[in-house]
């Protein structure tokens, strides 16, 4: 952790970061020198959290707006010529065991007056979990494919995809490297 000015004062009890630099030369004429005004650092944190309904202030994954997940990606709304009845979407993704990924969707068509933005969130096989289980990744260089899928749904025209990805291990998150989303008329 890198902690701010007073955060160090009040929480860690002094410098939160040392770097220890060690230089030499053999050459005599040579002085190493560090140019403090031009040291940096630079802290990356990913946003990653595992809400449970028992928080306080939990908002569920599937209300029209807001959410207690702090790493969610939403589709702009996508709209067909044709109708449909059926989605299949498809995330090639590294999912490590302390994370996972939840997929949901929401639907708009000619039976449907609400906004599409207004409209509740539906998850796919009913917890947002893929169709069938993946092992977990091993390392950051191995990426499978993931498919969420969900038919006999009602006519649609428009539909929606959310991404919510938890984990509780920041140092691990998902990543995804690529989304297909398909719109079916069965």
């Amino acid at each position: 952790m890198i902690a701010s000015e007073i955060n160090e004062t009040n929480e860690v009890g002094g410098k939160s970061l040392f770097v220890n630099v060690s230089m030499s030369t053999t050459n005599t004429k040579l002085s190493p020198v560090i140019d403090l005004q031009r040291a940096s650092a630079i802290a990356v944190q990913n946003r990653l959290n595992n809400p449970q309904s028992g928080d306080p202030d939990f908002v569920d994954d599937i209300t029209s707006t807001g959410t207690s997940s702090s790493a969610v990606y939403c589709t702009r709304s996508v709209s067909l010529e044709n109708t449909s009845t059926a989605l299949d979407v498809r995330l090639t993704s590294n999912i490590r065991s302390t994370s996972e990924v939840e997929v949901y969707f929401r639907l708009s068509g000619p039976d449907i007056s609400e906004r599409i933005e207004d409209l509740s969130w539906t998850p796919f096989n009913t917890a947002g979990e893929e169709d069938t289980t993946v092992s977990p990744a091993e390392d950051d260089e191995t990426f499978k494919e993931y498919k969420y899928s969900a038919s006999d749904l009602t006519e649609f025209t428009a539909f929606q995809i959310k991404i919510v990805m938890k984990g509780t291990n920041s140092s691990y998150p998902p990543v995804i490297k690529d989304m297909r989303g398909i719109a079916l008329a069965v």
